[in-house]
């Protein structure tokens, strides 16, 4: 079989799974219409949280009130399309394990990883996707319309953005075969991605690194943000570089962790 055989059933594969996860969620419409809009909802609140502090006299520091919604909108850009497409494979890892039908991905012609991922898609995290929309299309009207090269460059960060996302889902689901149900793994990702959606000014000078090095949380969407915005990329090449390491990282976490399976048949 050629290699562009081979791609092409990858990529037929993971259409189907999300075509799957659509008519799933489609069979009772009214619940997904609300599941859309609470998420949009509770998306919305650090960005009238923020607005509330500008309007209150309090504001980040060489960053304008739509130049802080357009990062949370970003932001929202990036969990809109990285969570749709895997973020459900923590969670779907977790139960299945618990359930003791995980083996029975291991008798697929596909790898694991690649199984865990096509079962991933969740129509419901659609939702950050459209209020990330919303957001940063308030806040760039009015401006000038980027160039090209900040266009190019915005499209290549929000690559690394979803890459960040993908590796902490896969460093997340080793996790979790071995230690199941502690979802506590969850809680500190989110807590520390929740850091990538403010400008790195809420952060002391001396931890402002911290958002390029080690866990890039400023990849998410300060960098993508700044690249529209014609700000500098402070940092950048350090954030592909952990990029890189992360997903590295969670790739041989995954291969190591799934040797240490103990499921319903031993």
């Amino acid at each position: 079989m050629s290699l562009w055989s081979k791609a092409r059933g990858h990529v037929a594969l993971h259409l189907e799974g999300v075509r799957l996860g659509i008519a799933v969620r489609l069979s009772d419409r009214l619940d997904f219409l609300a599941s859309l809009l609470v998420m949009m909802g509770i998306e919305f609140l650090p960005s009238l949280v923020t607005a509330l502090l500008y309007r209150g006299g309090l504001t980040f520091p060489g960053w304008t009130l739509h130049d802080a919604i357009l990062v949370q909108g970003v932001y929202l850009l990036a969990k809109g399309l990285a969570y749709p497409l895997f973020g459900g494979m923590v969670w779907n890892t977790a139960n299945m394990v618990r359930e003791g039908t995980f083996e029975l991905l291991l008798l697929l012609p596909r790898h694991p990883l690649q199984s865990c991922v096509v079962r991933a898609f969740d129509a419901e995290d659609l939702g950050k996707l459209a209020g990330g929309l919303a957001l940063a299309g308030w806040s760039m009207a009015g401006m000038d319309l980027p160039g090209i090269l900040p266009l190019v460059g915005f499209a290549s960060l929000m690559g690394l953005s979803v890459v960040v996302l993908l590796a902490s889902a896969i460093a997340m689901s080793s996790l979790l075969i071995v230690w199941v149900g502690n979802f506590r793994v969850y809680e500190i990702f989110e807590g520390l991605a929740t850091l990538g959606q403010f400008p790195p000014t809420i952060l002391p000078k001396r931890l402002r690194s911290l958002g390029v090095v080690g866990f890039p949380f400023a990849a998410l969407a300060v960098l993508p943000a700044s690249a529209l915005l014609g700000k500098p990329l402070d940092g950048v090449w350090w954030a592909v570089l952990s990029t890189g390491l992360l997903l590295a990282g969670a790739l041989s976490l995954w291969n190591v962790l799934l040797r240490r399976l103990v499921g319903a048949g031993g």
